[in-house]
């Protein structure tokens, strides 16, 4: 099943809300208040870095498969639709992706709220593999990347360039649909920039999650 998510990004003037997460000297955590399904729901136009942004899905991460399912279904209860997995990426998700490194294996769901935004929910699936070590780094409230909405990512990759924030890949990933670009300042945290061109929730395509995740450093 298809969803869209292009009505939420129509050129209508959209009011800006404050922000789910925190900035503390460059990492993002999420605040508290800011899980809240209601919160999340109407935070998807607001401010990243002093510019005004539209989100196009927040990654959240959880210490287990169990504390995220329960968290998914606090969403869906709240009128949130599964879009991705539930499953064990990549296996369930890319089944010829058989050599990938495992240390980047998740468990991984994504959720369509209401408002037409995406929540990416993401747990570790071994113990010390990257997203653990992640969280047993920054903590639960860590964001482990916003994906930013463009129509034009040269453009917005000079803008978050000027803010400091590096390319972790020469040029970004394009299959066509998806055209994803990763950067990382220097305190380490994660944007995305993501250009869509076909409508559908999905946030990747094996080919452009596989490149992404591998630019990530451990």
């Amino acid at each position: 099943m298809s969803y869209s998510t292009r009505d939420r990004t129509a050129n209508q003037p959209q009011s800006i809300h404050e922000p789910p997460y925190v900035e503390v000297d460059g990492l993002l955590f999420y605040k508290e208040a800011g899980k809240q399904p209601e919160f999340l729901d109407a935070a998807f136009v607001t401010t990243l870095f002093g510019e005004r942004v539209v989100i196009d899905h927040l990654v959240m991460l959880f210490s287990s498969s169990v504390d995220l399912t329960q968290y998914a279904n606090n969403l869906i209860q709240y009128g949130a639709k599964t879009i991705e997995g539930p499953g064990i990426w990549p296996q369930d998700f890319c089944p010829g992706f058989t050599a990938f490194p495992a240390d980047l294996t998740m468990y991984l769901l994504s959720v369509l709220m209401p408002s037409g935004g995406i929540l990416v929910l993401a747990a570790p699936h071994a113990s010390s593999d990257q997203l653990d070590r992640l969280l047993q780094e920054r903590g639960l409230n860590t964001v482990h990347h916003v994906a930013l909405r463009t129509n034009d990512i040269n453009a917005a990759a000079e803008v978050w360039q000027s803010k400091g924030f590096v390319p972790l890949s020469v040029a970004p990933q394009d299959d066509g649909c998806l055209c994803q670009w990763s950067f990382k300042n220097s305190a380490g945290q994660i944007i995305e920039l993501i250009h869509r061109r076909c409508v559908g929730g999905t946030t990747f395509s094996c080919q452009n999650i596989a490149a992404l995740r591998l630019t990530e450093e451990t």
